[in-house]
């Protein structure tokens, strides 16, 4: 299998970012001008796309992990997407679902936690990327 193939693979498989791409490349030895070549074709072929890999990225965090906004920025951006791209896909969040899911937590960590301080709850979904102000509104409704 050549380097080419195996770059193929790694995109074939899941959403990646430019910037995860790269890294791929040079953990495999590819040239630099092998790698800039492939790229260009990559994108050209729509195998890599940083606003379809932000898109599916916070859908995934949003629905399975269910990030709060900072983490799922602070993740984007670690993984080289662009601030523009990263601010138009988190105007997409349905705002009743993330409620639904720090709701969600928040009632989670109460049954799991029955005689656990506040503090540590809001610690916890701090962690999980929540506001403390987005923490408090919830907290209220469920107290």
């Amino acid at each position: 299998m050549t380097l080419t193939d195996k770059v193929l693979k790694y995109c074939a498989f899941q959403d990646r970012s430019k910037l995860e791409v790269r890294r791929k490349m040079r953990e495999l030895k590819m040239p630099d001008s092998e790698a800039d070549d492939l790229m260009v074709l990559l994108e050209e072929q729509n195998y890599v796309n940083d606003e379809r890999f932000a898109e599916s990225f916070i859908r995934g965090k949003i629905n399975i992990k269910r990030w709060g906004r900072i983490k799922i920025r602070i993740e984007l951006q670690q993984r080289g997407i662009d601030s523009g791209i990263i601010y138009s896909k988190m105007e997409e969040i349905d705002n009743e679902q993330y409620l639904n899911n720090l709701q969600y937590l928040i009632e989670r960590w109460k049954r799991e936690n029955p005689d656990g301080e506040r503090a540590k709850m809001f610690r916890f979904l701090m962690s999980k990327g929540y506001t403390a102000d987005e923490i408090s509104q919830c907290g209220k409704s469920s107290d």
